[in-house]
């Protein structure tokens, strides 16, 4: 929450020294540190060797609740069946729905938007 962003390609170079996986909350990242928005792993050139990305929708992305994971099919049906939150959890309503996928719209229009002073 301090703005430093972690050595991800050490880690990943250790992850892939012995055998293990990656995972990054990136609740903080998302919509605003890369390129494209895309969060720390696309800021330190790792995409496609983190192995589960985390983040809240209600941080970085505007105020809106809930979270997501993002990961291989398999990461992800094991996570469903064995995660206790996941499993005794509610589904998020219709329009915390619409409005994440709006504000994920809006991190694809570009880096323009990110850029612009607020107000």
């Amino acid at each position: 929450m301090d703005g430093v962003i972690a050595n991800l390609q050490g880690v990943c170079d250790l992850a892939d020294k012995y055998d293990a996986l990656v995972m990054v909350d990136d609740s903080h990242a998302v919509g605003f540190v890369g390129e494209n928005g895309r969060g720390s792993h696309e800021y330190c050139d790792v995409m496609g060797r983190v192995d589960i990305i985390t983040g809240t929708l209600g941080k970085a992305l505007g105020g809106a609740s809930g979270g997501y994971t993002a990961a291989r099919k398999e990461v992800v049906e094991w996570l469903r069946q064995r995660s206790r939150p996941y499993l005794f959890s509610n589904s998020l309503a219709p329009a915390i729905v619409a409005a994440s996928i709006k504000v994920l719209e809006m991190v694809e229009e570009g880096a323009d938007l990110r850029r612009s002073p607020v107000g």
